[in-house]
């Protein structure tokens, strides 16, 4: 397989050709309590279903009637989440709540981001559940950047460690476990076979993440799923921003006394 091959497969993971269906999602912004004046450091969402389409255009069309109809009521949208499920299949999960693909928009409708590969159980350990990173130009966040983090109904501020990995550094990983370079490769007493390797070693859903902190070291740290990250929506304090960044120099520090 050529590197170009490799993206190809990263870029457009093998499909089973099933029937499916498409899962729009709605997150809004729930009022302030009473007392309280800022959304920061945690704020609280609610989410509904808004609809499900058999087509991705009909399901981004149903996600701008939802706008619409948000407008009337003075609904504060925080995104919408489009998740893709096969019909007659068990919606066990390796990773998150979604199916086939899920993509991020943000409250206006703009796509945002999306998936690369199956989070479906059935698919774990074969071509439709394989990840093989994310194209550079998706990496929305880079190390040390404060972010917003999506869990459950609420909103969490965080400090990105990273960005995630590069197609390319998967590809050299791959190159690396083809030529038996820093890997195991003997189970039970007896060498595995090039399938086993690939099976043992090639990442799946779970692999798409960001590795975030709440606090001043590595320990406090969260791997949450790429789409559940958001860059901030509110104006952030001084005094906010300041103790995120301590947080970030403090692990900093902390990796190189290690």
């Amino acid at each position: 397989m050529t590197f170009d091959e490799f993206k190809a497969l990263a870029l457009n993971s093998p499909r089973r050709g099933e029937e499916i269906i498409f899962e729009v999602i709605e997150y809004d912004v729930k009022d302030l309590p009473g007392r309280k004046r800022s959304h920061y450091p945690k704020f609280d969402v609610r989410h509904y279903r808004v609809g499900i389409c058999h087509t991705l255009p009909e399901a981004e069309a149903l996600m701008h009637k939802a706008i619409e109809r948000a407008k009337e009521y003075n609904d504060e949208i925080y995104c919408f989440h489009i998740k893709e499920y096969p019909m007659g299949e068990l919606l066990d999960f390796l990773w998150e709540d979604y199916g086939e693909s899920w993509r991020l928009y943000d409250g206006h409708g703009r796509f945002l981001d999306r998936t690369y590969c199956s989070s479906l159980e059935c698919d774990h350990r074969t071509i439709y559940g394989r990840y093989r990173g994310r194209p550079e130009e998706s990496f929305r966040f880079k190390a040390g950047d404060i972010v917003e983090v999506l869990d459950g109904n609420e909103v969490r501020l965080a400090v990105a460690t990273g960005s995630g990995l590069s197609i390319e550094w998967y590809w050299e990983m791959w190159q690396r476990i083809k030529k038996k370079e820093g890997f195991i490769y003997v189970k039970d007493g007896c060498e595995m076979t090039d399938a086993e390797v690939e099976e043992l070693y090639f990442p799946d859903a779970s692999d798409d993440q960001t590795p975030v902190i709440d606090g001043p070291s590595y320990a406090t740290h969260d791997h949450v799923h790429t789409l559940n990250i958001m860059p901030l929506r509110y104006p952030l304090s001084k005094t906010l921003r300041q103790r995120y960044e301590n947080y970030y120099k403090a692990m900093l520090k902390e990796e190189d006394n290690i």
